[in-house]
């Protein structure tokens, strides 16, 4: 929870609280300062939401998933060689010699 200083009151925000106004900012094309006058929110505690949520995505996203496809295919065997992919009959003729 985040606590802000509206007035003379201090108000606490939850995480939901705080995503939501992040989002709003964004999608009213008001720059940081602007909003933030007009919902009377200090700016300085909006850009350190703003500085802990993309710490957040960062971390969170430090993995890509990976799929692993197991249907590989056999091109050919010769002479206990397995080769998986498509070569030329020169290079299995050479194979055989």
């Amino acid at each position: 929870m985040e606590v802000i200083s509206s007035g003379r009151r201090r108000q606490l925000r939850s995480k939901t609280e705080i995503l939501e106004l992040l989002e709003q900012q964004q999608q009213s094309g008001l720059t940081i300062q602007a909003f933030c006058k007009e919902q009377s929110i200090p700016s300085g505690s909006f850009h350190n939401w703003k500085k802990k949520i993309s710490t957040v995505n960062k971390e969170s996203s430090a993995f890509a998933p990976v799929q692993i496809c197991s249907s590989v295919t056999l091109f050919a065997e010769v002479k206990g060689i397995k080769i998986y992919q498509p070569v030329s009959a020169c290079y299995l003729k050479e194979l055989t010699s």
